[in-house]
C-alpha cells in the first residue's frame, strides 16, 4: 500500500470515529434529559371540545398550536381506567368522534368520578383517533 493509500484511510476513519462519538454524545444527552415540570409550568388554556374540533377539522393547524406544549384542557370525565404500566388514564368528552385521553402522572392523589368536571394539565403528543395527553395533573374544576 502506498503511503498516500494509507494516508486517505487514516482520515476516512478518523472521520467515521468523530461522527460515532458526536452521535454517541447527542443520543446520551438526549436520552438523560429531564421532563418539563407540567404542574409548575403555565399551559394554554382550551376545553377538550375545542382541542378535539380543532384536531377534527384541520390536524397540521392544531399540531402548530399544541403539539409538544403544555395545555389545561377543561373537560368532563367519560372515563376512568389503567394502562398496561397500572397509570390512571382518564378520558374527556371531546366531540362525537374523538375524545381527550390523558395519562395521570403518577402517582394519582385524587381520581375524579364519571361525570365530573375536571382540568387536565399535560403535554400535547398528538391526535390518534383520540388527542393524547401525558404527564397530566388533574384538578376538578
Amino acid at each position: 500500500m502506498t503511503t498516500g493509500k494509507k494516508k486517505i484511510i487514516k482520515t476516512i476513519l478518523f472521520s467515521v470515529l468523530i461522527v460515532i462519538v458526536t452521535a454517541g454524545f447527542i443520543g446520551y444527552k438526549m436520552y438523560t434529559k429531564p421532563h418539563r415540570n407540567v404542574q409548575e409550568a403555565k399551559g394554554i388554556m382550551v376545553t377538550a371540545t375545542q382541542l378535539a374540533n380543532a384536531y377534527e377539522t384541520n390536524e397540521p393547524d392544531a399540531n402548530t398550536r399544541y403539539l409538544d406544549k403544555i395545555l389545561e384542557v377543561t373537560g368532563t370525565v367519560t372515563g376512568i381506567n389503567k394502562n398496561q404500566k397500572n397509570e390512571t388514564v382518564v378520558t374527556l368528552k371531546g366531540s362525537d368522534m374523538s375524545s381527550i385521553i390523558c395519562t395521570v402522572e403518577a402517582p394519582a392523589t385524587a381520581v375524579p368520578a364519571n361525570g365530573s368536571t375536571v382540568v387536565a394539565k399535560g403535554i400535547c403528543t398528538g391526535y390518534l383517533a383520540d388527542v393524547v395527553l401525558v404527564h397530566c395533573v388533574l384538578a376538578t374544576n
